[in-house]
């Protein structure tokens, strides 16, 4: 997907809806035509675009290669929620061709889901 220069503008804006920044601005962080702006760097901003973007838009402002290069551990750790950081981890590592566990079993969250599945019915009295 190919975005014109408004939409961009339009993505920048609901981005920035808390700060001053003008998209201009940001889009120029972005392009990497300025280190930053207002609070904005590149990696604050591609943190931004991964927690309020749907992942379309994503690649689209930023493309495949910036995100693999950018997406570090120290990045991945400011995306809230956990939740979410732990799907962006999991497609970066794909992208990356890097081995990704296919499942959560034999974690902590292996647990939690057991016991709403194998409720131990049987043997209360």
């Amino acid at each position: 997907m190919v975005l014109s220069l408004e939409e961009k503008l339009s993505c920048m804006r609901s981005l920035n809806w808390d700060y001053t920044t003008g998209p201009e601005e940001m889009l120029a962080v972005l392009d990497g035509r300025i280190e930053k702006a207002g609070p904005f760097d590149q990696k604050t901003l591609l943190v931004r675009s991964l927690e309020r973007l749907h992942w379309e838009y994503v690649v689209s402002l930023w493309g495949i290669e910036r995100i693999k290069a950018l997406y570090t551990p120290e990045l991945s750790r400011r995306i809230w929620p956990k939740g979410r950081r732990r799907l962006f981890d999991f497609a970066v590592g794909i992208l990356r061709k890097e081995p990704v566990s296919p499942s959560e079993w034999g974690s902590e969250y292996s647990e939690s889901v057991r016991h709403t599945f194998l409720s131990d019915r049987w043997n209360r009295p």
